[in-house]
């Protein structure tokens, strides 16, 4: 047990409990991995660590108030900038607040009146901003932060009211630069909505979702979208694209061995990198069309990157030969092809 000074952020979904009971368990545990993980990857990248999970969001501390107000204005971007998760799930937005307190750690757990007063003061914050306290204001530097006051919040069990600030944050940025993009296509979905009930399909289709997220499972990866059969992910680097991609075809060759009562799962996909565009309803721009010319232009099942990708692997290069591929308008495209078939 110990006694620290410490930076704690509490982030919440707002409106999660609709959606958890209009969905099924599975659908919806699915919202809720989905929904969070901007929250949960966002805190680790600025150095954050994450107490607990809170049903619909984290609880987390960080050593530093400016990465704090970083992570907080990063996850409130990306809320703003994508209104729906990978399955097409609305989302409502976020709520979050930060406050600078002594607490006492234990057992991988904070305590004291400053995680408290954070729990009482959320569900006043309005949906998809970040109110801090006055302890944060008075540490965090002028220069990088502006902060307006937004009144005094009664909180339950304090005497007096206390002060808080919402940071104001600069304009949403839309585009992710230099981002590596997976995109998926699974094999036989026609055929299988033909020939299948319509149960076994949807079951199908949730088991093939569920591997995006396992194989990002670890990486600086994230699961964007799911279009029908296809899935888009990105990446922080090419090493990880293709690790996730990996990871993707041993979790298939499992489902394949041991499942019975599901249609096998094969794939083709494609990796590129370049800036990515995130709007309300999805990814979209240069870099996702890139990347669906290339998955269009390979053989089923094969993985298939570009040379950008190839030239910034740090490892595995002999994984993959090089390949002549002709796309839709004739034209020849230099790339590369995993070895193994899917």
């Amino acid at each position: 047990m110990t006694n620290r000074t410490l930076t704690i952020l509490l982030a919440d979904l707002v409106g999660s409990s609709a959606h958890l009971t209009a969905y099924p368990q599975k659908q919806a545990v699915d919202y809720l991995l989905d929904a969070t993980a901007p929250m949960r990857d966002t805190i680790e990248a600025y150095r954050g660590t994450i107490v607990k999970f809170t049903g619909d969001g984290y609880l987390a501390t960080f050593d530093c108030v400016a990465d704090a107000l970083h992570a907080a204005e990063k996850i409130r971007h990306s809320f703003l900038r994508q209104s729906h998760t990978p399955a097409g799930i609305s989302l409502d937005g976020v709520r979050i607040i930060i406050n600078i307190a002594d607490v006492t750690v234990q057992d991988n757990d904070v305590m004291g009146d400053g995680v408290a007063l954070v729990s009482r003061l959320e569900k006043d914050v309005p949906t998809n901003q970040v109110y801090v306290t006055h302890a944060v204001v008075a540490i965090a530097d002028e220069a990088e932060f502006s902060f307006e006051p937004a009144g005094e919040m009664l909180a339950r069990g304090w005497h007096r009211p206390v002060k808080v600030y919402q940071l104001l944050s600069t304009d949403a940025n839309f585009v992710e630069p230099g981002v590596f993009l997976l995109i998926t296509d699974l094999h036989g979905l026609i055929k299988t909505g033909e020939n299948l009930p319509a149960t076994v399909v949807n079951q199908w289709l949730l088991t093939w979702g569920d591997m995006h997220r396992q194989a990002v499972s670890g990486l600086k990866g994230r699961v964007r979208q799911f279009i029908a059969d296809m899935a888009l992910i990105t990446f922080a680097s090419a090493d990880d694209a293709v690790q996730g991609v990996l990871t993707l075809r041993a979790l298939a060759e499992q489902h394949n061995a041991r499942c019975t009562d599901l249609p096998p799962i094969y794939f083709a996909a494609a990796i590129s990198t370049g800036d990515l565009i995130l709007s309300p309803t999805g990814v979209v721009g240069r870099l996702v069309n890139q990347t669906f010319r290339l998955l269009k232009a390979s053989p089923r099942r094969t993985v298939t990157i570009d040379k950008p990708v190839y030239a910034q692997l740090s490892t595995g290069h002999d994984r993959f030969d090089p390949v002549t591929r002709i796309d839709d308008s004739g034209i020849a495209l230099e790339l590369y092809e995993l070895l193994d078939e899917i």
